[in-house]
């Protein structure tokens, strides 16, 4: 069992775990998990054992603020995933079959194959199965937008009879790209990235206050772009200005409270690194990528979280002990050359609620083969429930993020995991 030094939290339920499993060692031993010194899993000639390890969401504030771009991770983020039920209610025009729809990747091909796949691939892999049922029945319709699918599921209904799982995914990629027309996302998105890629405050200043005058930035990307900025600059003065252009905008007192409750969950104060120095971490791709499919931009983001690093680190044997150190154990007292052993299984559980982003990273690695990971984490965030949960554990309440986000409300999900060898990153 390993765990983030700083996080008093994670050194506790580390400490617990680890008393759990030396009570019950039988059990582990019985199922491959032996203890061995530095609280590791049993490294034999075979090869490496299993690690558990406790992160803490406050490491990593920005990936739960950041707007996504692949299937799975947009979809919780703009409309909101529970239960692997989606509420589509919001959407204009939705048929009465699709008020309330599963999103399974356990039983749905399509969401399996696609759960990391970018908006634009998405597009142009529900085209393929709309273009394969007309080829069956003769269909000369032309498509070539997602409003031109929409068009064709409603006016021939046995199409959504002989497929309806494709239907279904039609009319989540229509709601998805009117969202991102509506609220202007792909402008804001690349604000957003800039912000975490690169230190440049005076033009990072002028572009958000641009973006918080706009008549076309809803309030939700408003108080997301003064997030980042306060994050990124944290003790610039301009951020009171920001602040004060929130409330101009008509967001609510408690609400722009949470640029100061941001920063006293999870600053720099709190977290054990310089989260703006990684720039692997918060690199993005600048360049204009080729649209596969009209109405859906093929966007790119290099955007990877701060625990697929961490990972990264582990799998080769090189995450420090210093900063990630093992829970000692009273079958042996030296650790020796722990840290620089590689593990054969990988069990990391984010303290206060993992992501889909990180999901997507858990799965990239899993499908690199050498080593099983399973992410967990105490709840599957987007910014909403991000920030309603900063709030609940900085004030002791529970303050409204009900911003208007123009389209259907988002709220977390349970426990996530994300395994297996070809590493479908699916959270449940």
């Amino acid at each position: 069992v390993r765990y983030l030094k700083p996080s008093e939290l994670c050194r506790r339920v580390a400490t617990k775990l680890q008393q759990r499993m030396t009570e019950d060692h039988s059990l582990f031993d019985s199922m491959g998990v032996g203890l061995r010194a530095g609280g590791a899993g049993d490294y034999s000639a075979g090869g490496g054992g299993c690690v558990l390890l406790l992160v803490d969401r406050r490491e990593d504030p920005v990936t739960p603020l950041l707007n996504q771009w692949t299937y799975q991770a947009m979809l919780h983020e703009l409309i909101g995933i529970e239960n692997n039920r989606v509420d589509m209610r919001k959407a204009p025009g939705i048929a009465e079959d699709l008020k309330e729809i599963v999103m399974s990747p356990a039983q749905d091909n399509f969401l399996e194959q696609n759960l990391s796949s970018n908006f634009g691939d998405l597009g142009v892999a529900i085209k393929r199965y709309v273009e394969a049922y007309q080829q069956q029945t003769q269909n000369t319709a032309k498509i070539e937008s997602i409003e031109d699918m929409q068009r064709f599921v409603d006016q021939f209904p046995e199409f959504r009879k002989l497929s309806g799982n494709v239907s279904k995914h039609v009319a989540v990629v229509h709601e998805l790209s009117r969202l991102v027309e509506t609220n202007d996302l792909l402008d804001v998105s690349c604000l957003e990235q800039d912000l975490a890629c690169t230190n440049n405050r005076n033009e990072h200043c002028k572009a958000v206050l641009d973006r918080l005058r706009s008549p076309d930035t809803r309030n939700m990307e408003r108080l997301r772009l003064v997030l980042l900025y306060a994050l990124r600059y944290e003790n610039d003065t301009y951020i009171g200005q920001l602040k004060e252009e929130l409330k101009k905008a008509g967001i609510e007192e408690e609400q722009v409270a949470l640029v100061d409750a941001l920063l006293a969950h999870a600053g720099s104060h709190v977290r054990s690194g310089d989260l703006f120095q990684n720039k692997n971490f918060l690199a993005v791709a600048k360049s204009s990528i080729q649209r596969g499919f009209k109405g859906v931009p093929n966007v790119y983001t290099q955007h990877k979280s701060l625990l697929a690093t961490t990972l990264e680190l582990l799998l080769k044997g090189k995450l420090k002990e210093t900063q990630y150190p093992f829970v000692p154990t009273t079958h042996s007292t030296a650790s020796g050359a722990a840290s620089r052993d590689k593990p054969s299984e990988v069990i990391v559980f984010v303290v206060g609620g993992a992501t889909f982003e990180e999901a997507r990273d858990v799965a990239h690695l899993n499908a690199q083969g050498g080593c099983r990971i399973i992410l967990g984490g105490t709840t599957v965030h987007n910014t909403k429930s991000f920030l309603a949960d900063i709030s609940q554990l900085v004030r002791g309440r529970r303050v409204s993020t009900s911003l208007d986000f123009g389209g259907a409300s988002s709220s977390s999900s349970s426990a996530a995991a994300a395994s297996g060898p070809l590493g479908a990153g699916a959270l449940v």
